[in-house]
């Protein structure tokens, strides 16, 4: 019970978990059609024991616990006519059964917010990616700067909260 109540952080005004908030600064694109591709991240805008690995797609944990990782993506299609796009979780360079979905983009110049996210158990050391793939080279995770109005828009932002740390 000792050892269980330590590892909650009982006895402490809040409880030891750990996070991470990345993002990206940069237009992402694809070199071939439906080939695997992974998000990678630039910018690290919190952390607590999570982090931006090498190369810089991995989002890395130091400690064991189940952790939520959320994500959105700014899907961008530049030309032509429809595309899909499946976007899909990995862990430790192996996909993760059951995560893939799947979106489609109409249009020219058409864009949409592709956001979920995943509940996994991950131990020290392991690692989460993001991957994506597309039908159509014209489609690119978009990233923009900032205007007087509005901030910058990252390709993608990716939160990796530990929700539990048994």
């Amino acid at each position: 019970n000792t050892v269980w109540e330590e590892l909650q952080g009982f006895g402490r005004a809040v409880p030891i978990l750990h996070y991470g908030a990345f993002s990206d600064t940069t237009l992402q694109a694809i070199v071939s059609i439906n080939e695997a591709y992974a998000m990678t991240f630039n910018t690290t805008d919190a952390a607590n024991g999570v982090s931006i690995g090498s190369p810089t797609s991995r989002i890395v944990v130091d400690n064991q616990g189940v952790y939520n990782v959320q994500f959105s993506a700014q899907l961008d299609k530049t030309s032509g006519a429809a595309a899909t796009i499946h976007i899909w979780l990995r862990k430790n360079g192996v996909n993760v059964p059951n995560t893939a979905s799947k979106v489609v983009v109409q249009g020219t110049a058409a864009e949409l917010i592709a956001a979920w996210n995943f509940i996994i158990q991950l131990e020290p050391t392991n690692y989460v990616e993001l991957m994506w793939a597309s039908d159509d080279a014209n489609v690119v995770l978009l990233a923009a700067s900032a205007t007087s109005v509005w901030p910058a828009i990252p390709s993608v932002i990716c939160t990796v909260t530990q929700v539990n740390n048994l």
